[in-house]
């Protein structure tokens, strides 16, 4: 049995599975079996799977197989040493006002002798002895005292005010370290035609304003900083305005309207004729290329990734270096690994952030990081589950107290940390940092 000495490491997995929902028969046994095969394969000590989109778009129907899909995960033959398990899974479709769609699953190894939850009630630590998913419905909706949900607000994304968007907070004791784990989901791009007009978007915008909203209601639960990973779908997505005007200087755009709206703009050389090929076509939910125009995935990395900009408004969120290929748009055709849609430009929509108490554990850590893909080969859907494996060191401190926040306070300390932050030192419990030992 490992040491509670040694470092603890992490498999942090973000995986929109709408399309495991729409085409179930045919993706959802294939990327069950791959995610367990690399959880078996690397067998840390913890694992979390931030899943957005769950039930696909028409989640009425596709929430059917859901259960399914969180019970071939308790019973994987690959997971039989994760003893202990949790999950939150947000079925509550009917009320709209709440529904995220959002799940959270995480496993436990059986090496690990500590593993706790915080109560959010009850303001103090539960140990994880067992296997339970939580499937979120109206009735058990603020019952859960272990997890905090929320839907962004309506007018956070007027277009869509009813959009499936938001986060789900928990918070975890791990070997005596406490790490806070958030699943996100942001706002999409509704239209390339909107996105190409200005560089940012309007919908930068949006996921800038949503993504605050998260990190400042983490703040407000009163709880002190800890290493935190925040993950998910953020769907940042390249500047097309600048991939536009840096690819393709010195064409012309043609735009086509319909009702009085444009519906379509063509990028075309000065000299091709109106038979030829745009050098790209974009539409609402259309994004073409021409053909040797298009980047390969390599060209996608070293050339496109200038263009990848949102992550650099939060400059308190920090992030491994990005050596994949983007993770969406992925062809849904059957037997097709490797190739991009034609609906949106491929971006790198989700990924794994953390905050600098994390990244100054990181530094220290002996462990090397692999950020990554997840089924690169494989049929996963319109979006490849994104991973980082990463290893935090020992907590140097004693047995932690179930009250305390993962340092030693005392216990009525603790309480009124949880409740009013910490006045020993005469500041909020969100504004002090400690390493979660």
């Amino acid at each position: 049995m490992s040491s509670d000495h040694e470092e603890l490491s992490l498999l942090l997995v973000s995986a929109n599975v709408g399309t495991l929902f729409e085409q179930p028969e045919r993706l959802l046994e294939p990327w069950l079996n791959t995610f367990c095969a690399k959880v078996s394969q690397d067998q840390p000590d913890f694992v979390a799977l931030h899943c957005q989109e769950v039930g696909g778009k028409s989640y009425m129907t596709g929430m059917e197989y859901v259960d399914s899909f969180v019970e071939r995960l308790l019973t994987s033959s690959d997971l039989v040493e994760y003893s202990r398990v949790r999950g939150y899974i947000d079925k509550d479709y009917e009320t709209k006002t709440e529904f995220t769609a959002l799940g959270s699953v995480y496993l436990v190894h059986s090496r690990v002798s500590d593993a706790a939850m915080w109560d959010f009630s009850g303001c103090r630590f539960h140990p994880v002895a067992d296997k339970e998913v939580c499937r979120i419905k109206h009735d058990n909706l603020n019952k859960d005292p272990y997890h905090r949900k929320l839907k962004y607000p309506p007018d956070f994304f007027p277009q869509f005010p009813w959009s499936r968007k938001g986060h789900i907070i928990t918070r975890w004791r791990l070997r005596n370290r406490v790490v806070d784990i958030v699943n996100v989901h942001l706002f999409h791009d509704a239209s390339n035609l909107e996105s190409v007009s200005q560089s940012p978007s309007i919908y930068v915008a949006n996921r800038a304003r949503a993504l605050r909203h998260t990190l400042k209601r983490i703040e407000e639960l009163g709880l002190r900083e800890a290493p935190m990973f925040i993950f998910g779908d953020f769907n940042f997505r390249i500047d097309l305005h600048g991939i536009v005007h840096d690819h393709l200087a010195g064409v012309n755009a043609k735009s086509t309207e319909k009702d009085g709206v444009v519906a379509c703009i063509e990028y075309c050389h000065a000299d091709c004729s109106d038979d030829d090929t745009p050098a790209l076509k974009l539409e609402k939910k259309g994004f073409v290329l021409k053909k040797g125009i298009a980047p390969s995935c390599s060209q996608l990395i070293e050339e496109w990734r200038k263009f990848d900009k949102e992550s650099k408004q939060f400059p308190d969120l920090f992030e491994q270096e990005i050596t994949f290929p983007p993770s969406y748009p992925f062809s849904e055709d059957e037997g097709v690994t490797d190739q991009y849609m034609h609906s949106r430009p491929p971006s790198w929509c989700d990924r794994v952030l953390y905050n600098q108490a994390c990244k100054d554990l990181l530094q220290q850590s002996s462990s090397t990081a692999d950020y990554g893909v997840i089924g690169a080969s494989e049929e996963m859907g319109d979006h490849k589950p994104v991973c980082l494996s990463v290893g935090l060191p020992a907590c140097a401190a004693a047995a932690v107290s179930n009250n305390s926040h993962g340092n030693n306070i005392g216990n009525s300390h603790a309480q009124q940390a949880c409740d009013n932050g910490d006045s020993a030192s005469g500041e909020p419990a969100a504004k002090r940092v400690y390493n979660g030992c």
